[in-house]
């Protein structure tokens, strides 16, 4: 808004950052990255890795690079603690001439150095000594010379000196302090989803023709992202959790979690042409429209909650013929949606009637029985005394993907910080509940420490699908006690590779992440993978983002920061914890609901695992509306083998539409994007992420209208388009 180019990024406290950030800081026109972490808590090997030592660090796609700088002082050298009555340390020759000692020691080659200026603690006060400060330390020194600078300054400077010679570093820097958002389980996963409908929502809006507000959106996002910012809570969180500051700072955190799902609602309304109400429906709606935001043809089974089905009998298609549907035990109404061309839907009229029952068995189990789902596709065999999933085949391999005398989905309780201490759950009852054609459910129930009144666990499959989507509800216990849980998946693989997905890069563990990475857990952006040569199960999770591999690596502070991730093929679904000292949630109670997503598969194809993560997080769509409404249809269409569109908007500033492509593969990828009917587009033009034309040269030129765009392996890349 000022004018001034942002050409440099600051990061503090907080130490690792997810490798998706490289091509996001390029694209933006940012050069430079500063971090300034923690000094000591929860850092892993990060400062001792990194400190000082500056390097080109590079995209998933090598595209792009972003200079980076981990600053050995972190953000906090000259911090004096909360209270600022007495600011102890400030520019200081003690403090300068130590650092510099430091730096000299080690041979530092470069001439210059940089320091964060920081006083008193992390919501410290400006120094308005400080020009003054340096001005006379500059007249009494020869060196080192001390220069007020702005980041961009410094490294500009930096790079002048020695940008040829710094090394040129690839991976994923994990983070550290991510497993902190596992202390507000049931609002991280409000965020989460709330940023997923976002994304849709404004796909929606394409396929539509309805206008949003762009202020209303940036809004939106506004609360999902003052959500998911470190941190959850105040300073005194755990030491005090009944403290009147905390449970007011908590309040507000929470709201914006609130807030973002009220807003995406509203705006998914407003897409949808929907009239907001909380009324329930007194009428059946005239039909029934089922839609695709995505630009790949899509046909799934479609459940319309019972409040929404209760008046409808069933559906006709387009030709009047009756749709094959299924009642279910809940009084939800499954549907069979074929066929729907991208960004585009299909129509289905409603004939009112009456809610019927269910055939399902709904009948409870003895003690130790079990149940079998089998659509035909995947065989899911859960046991009777754990509940877990005793076996799980997909029928074209026959290949059991559950290591004999294991279960799936255990449930695990750490007591304390010691994971040597884990407890898994108690007895089980199991039952078959919908039984087919199109939708076969398990309902099971067990003994769960942790918990008020145990885990009730629903394991569903769906007709013409590998898709096993397990949904876990409980009553979580309050306790400000140390305490983890954990949903245990081991696989029966050979010796094979883990693939964790990140936002624009998936990456692999050991391999693929930078020195000083965090090996004990991680966050996914949708989901992870372990296979071997010839099959292999994936994990989607949008509710729980975090995962440990091979065995439970957490309480770091117990089980110690590991210099590598345990190879073993067992999956950890990292559902909540209050492990932290300060600033997030001392503990957590109450009813929560997470979901999380199994698709067991032949040869790991990275592009088929991103695009089946993505069906997951912005499944097909449903709308009531009146037969004369229009049908949506696609704003444009876009072909590639591999690539996924990321993105599809209004461009906020003119005509046109924002595309975003992104390639989840090792191979090139040839798109094209052609207009609604198919015909070449007025123009597609590469752009920032804002819109804003890229100048022609090299691999800014801008595309053709109508011809094949090349997308390197892992790029992403934006377009403006005028069909």
């Amino acid at each position: 808004e000022a004018g001034v180019p942002l050409r440099s990024a600051m990061f503090s406290d907080i130490p690792g950052m997810s490798w998706g950030v490289v091509p996001t800081l390029a694209q933006l026109g940012v050069r430079y990255l500063s971090l300034g972490p923690n000094r000591g808590h929860r850092i892993g090997s990060f400062l001792d890795t990194w400190a000082d030592r500056p390097f080109w660090w590079e995209s998933p796609s090598g595209q792009e690079r972003v200079l980076t700088w981990v600053h050995g002082g972190g953000y906090s050298i000259f911090h004096t603690g909360l209270g600022y009555e007495h600011l102890e340390k400030r520019l200081d020759e003690e403090l300068i001439l130590a650092y510099a000692d430091t730096l000299a020691a080690r041979g530092w080659p470069h001439g210059i150095a940089g320091v964060r200026y920081n006083i008193g603690s992390d919501n410290g006060p400006p120094d308005s000594t400080l020009s003054a400060t340096v001005a006379a330390w500059n007249e009494r020194h020869v060196t080192p010379r001390i220069v007020i600078s702005s980041v961009t300054e410094l490294f500009e400077a930096l790079e002048v000196r020695a940008g040829d010679v710094l090394p040129v570093v690839r991976g994923d820097l994990t983070g550290y302090w991510e497993d902190g958002a596992a202390s507000s389980a049931r609002e991280t996963a409000m965020a989460r989803r709330s940023a997923e409908s976002l994304v849709q929502t404004e796909a929606l809006a394409a396929m539509t023709g309805i206008q949003l507000s762009a202020d209303e959106l940036d809004a939106a996002w506004r609360e999902v992202l003052l959500f998911l910012e470190h941190t959850w809570g105040s300073w005194n969180s755990v030491s005090e959790p009944e403290a009147e500051f905390t449970i007011a700072q908590w309040e507000r955190k929470k709201e914006f979690a609130e807030s973002a799902v009220a807003q995406s609602d509203r705006l998914r309304r407003r897409a949808l042409g929907s009239a907001p109400t909380d009324a329930p429906a007194t009428r059946p709606p005239a039909a029934i429209d089922v839609l695709n935001s995505t630009q790949w043809e899509r046909s799934g089974v479609i459940v319309l909650p019972a409040e929404a089905a209760g008046l409808i009998d069933d559906l006709l298609d387009a030709n009047g013929a009756e749709v094959e549907s299924q009642r279910l035990a809940d009084g939800s109404l499954a549907f069979p949606a074929g066929a729907i061309p991208p960004w585009s839907g299909v129509r289905y009229r409603v004939r009112p009637g009456g809610a019927t029952a269910s055939d399902a068995d709904a009948s409870a189990r003895s003690p130790g029985s079990g149940a079998t789902l089998d659509n035909g596709r995947v065989r899911v065999v859960l046991d009777g005394r754990s509940g877990g999933i005793a076996s799980l085949q997909r029928l074209a391999q026959g290949r059991e993907l559950v290591p004999a005398g294991e279960v799936m989905d255990e449930y695990l309780y750490v007591p304390g910080r010691d994971p040597a201490a884990v407890e898994a759950g108690g007895s089980a009852s199991v039952r078959l509940v919908d039984s087919g054609p199109l939708v076969w459910t398990a309902a099971v129930t067990r003994q769960a420490p942790g918990t008020e009144d145990g885990l009730e666990t629903r394991v569903r499959l769906f007709a013409g699908s590998d898709r096993v989507e397990i949904t876990h509800r409980f009553d979580k216990t309050m306790t400000y006690d140390p305490e983890a849980v954990l949903l245990r998946l081991p696989v029966a693989i050979e010796p094979g590779s883990t693939v964790v997905s990140g936002p624009f890069g998936a990456w692999r563990p050991d391999t693929e992440q930078a020195p000083g990475a965090n090996h004990n857990y991680a966050t996914l952006e949708r989901w992870a993978d372990l296979h071997d040569e010839a099959d292999g199960l994936q994990f989607v999770s949008v509710d729980i983002p975090g995962i440990q591999l091979g065995s439970i690596g957490t309480d770091a502070t117990v089980a110690g920061w590991r210099e590598s991730t345990d190879p073993a093929p067992v999956l950890y679904s990292y559902v909540m914890n209050n492990y932290w000292e300060t600033n997030y949630r001392a503990g957590q109670d109450g009813p929560h609901e997470l979901q999380y997503t199994l698709r067991p598969h032949a040869e790991f194809d990275e592009a088929e695992a991103e695009r089946f993560a993505l069906q997951v997080a912005q499944p097909l769509v449903t709308r009531a509306t009146e037969l004369a409404a229009p049908i949506p249809g696609p704003p444009l269409r876009v072909s590639a083998d591999r690539a996924v569109v990321t993105l599809l908007r209004v461009h906020d500033d003119g005509p046109g539409l924002l595309l975003r492509l992104y390639n989840p593969s090792d191979e090139t990828d040839s798109v094209r994007v052609a207009g609604p009917d198919g015909s070449p587009p007025a123009s597609v033009v590469r752009s920032d992420p804002w819109g804003e034309p890229i100048e022609a040269d090299g691999a800014g030129e801008p595309a053709s209208a109508g011809g094949p765009i090349s997308l390197a392996p892992r790029e992403v890349a934006t377009f403006l388009v005028e069909p």
